[in-house]
Order: C-alpha cells, then sequence, then structure tokens
C-alpha cells in the first residue's frame, strides 16, 4: 500500500513537488480504506519520503525525493518573490515578451496580446467562426474601454457575437 500510495502522489505532484488532494480521492483512486490510507501517509512521513503541510481530509505534502530537489537549492535562501529565479535564468527576456507566431496566427497573437491572455486554444475558434475585421473592431474597443465589469476578454466574447450580427445587417 505504501509504495502505490508514493507512486500516485508522484503522478499528482506539482512542479515543485507539492501534492494537494482530499482524502476521499485517494482513497477512491488506491481502492482503500482511510484507515489504511492514514497508516501508509505515516508511514511514509516516518521514512522521510513525504513531509505533510496539511493533514487529511485536506492533504496539502511535499515529496522529499523530488527531480527540482537539489542540496545545492536548498543551500539558496528562500524568496517570497520569484523575480531572482527569473534574473539567474535566460527566461528573463521571455517572461516580458512572448514569442511572436509563426505562419497565420497574426490574428490570435494580437488577440492574445491585448486580452494579456496566454493560452491560444480558447481564442482559436473565435479565430474561425469571426472575420479578421469583426475580431480587430472588438480588440480596438477593448483596448478603449475604460470601466470594465468583468475582464478584458469577458469584454472581448461579449462584443464578438454583436459586432458580428451588427456588421452582416444591412444598414
Amino acid at each position: 500500500m505504501k509504495d502505490r500510495l508514493l507512486h500516485t502522489l508522484r503522478n499528482r505532484a506539482s512542479a515543485q513537488g507539492v501534492v494537494i488532494t482530499r482524502e476521499v480521492v485517494l482513497c477512491d483512486e488506491l481502492q482503500s480504506t482511510s484507515e489504511a490510507l492514514r497508516v501508509a501517509l505515516t508511514a511514509l512521513a516516518t521514512d522521510s519520503e513525504i513531509e505533510i503541510l496539511s493533514p487529511l481530509p485536506y492533504l496539502v505534502l511535499r515529496l522529499k525525493r523530488w527531480p527540482g530537489n537539489h542540496e545545492e537549492s536548498s543551500n539558496l535562501p528562500t524568496s517570497a518573490y520569484s523575480y531572482p529565479k527569473l534574473l539567474q535564468s535566460k527566461r528573463l527576456k521571455k517572461s516580458y515578451r512572448p514569442e511572436r507566431p509563426r505562419g497565420g496566427d497574426e490574428l490570435l497573437h494580437e488577440i492574445l496580446e491585448t486580452l494579456g491572455e496566454t493560452d491560444g486554444a480558447s481564442f482559436k475558434k473565435a479565430v474561425e467562426l469571426y472575420s479578421p475585421y469583426v475580431i480587430r473592431t472588438a480588440l480596438s474597443r477593448v483596448r478603449r474601454a475604460q470601466g470594465i465589469r468583468k475582464s478584458r476578454t469577458a469584454l472581448f466574447r461579449h462584443l464578438l457575437p454583436r459586432l458580428a450580427r451588427k456588421s452582416q445587417s444591412p444598414s
């Protein structure tokens, strides 16, 4: 049970080796009782495999042996801010300037840049459905908007069908 639990926790871990889950979810996934889960968690903590940050039923833990955990990284002072990591890496330029899209994705890039979004997949359908004129008109209105109630993305999605209908109807 202990090995299966450790394998399950490794599969659920974030890039930093942190696992956030609920007792019910783990019991279902391992097909185990909550008492067996508690015994296995205690054994893993005793063996220094995990560090429990928040106990069950809402479990938060850190895996001790994780690809990002090295001795030299543990000697570095911890910071509440992430900027030292950016400055130490080659990602500084990329963090402020998203890469220009290749090919015919200029319109999609313009949407992402204007709305401050990073996931282009959710806007690909809009590029397919609406004309570039309608999309650029909506983006122009989003850029000029002063009092946005929800978000730039919500305003953009609200404007698209309205502008499309307006551009299709004879004036």
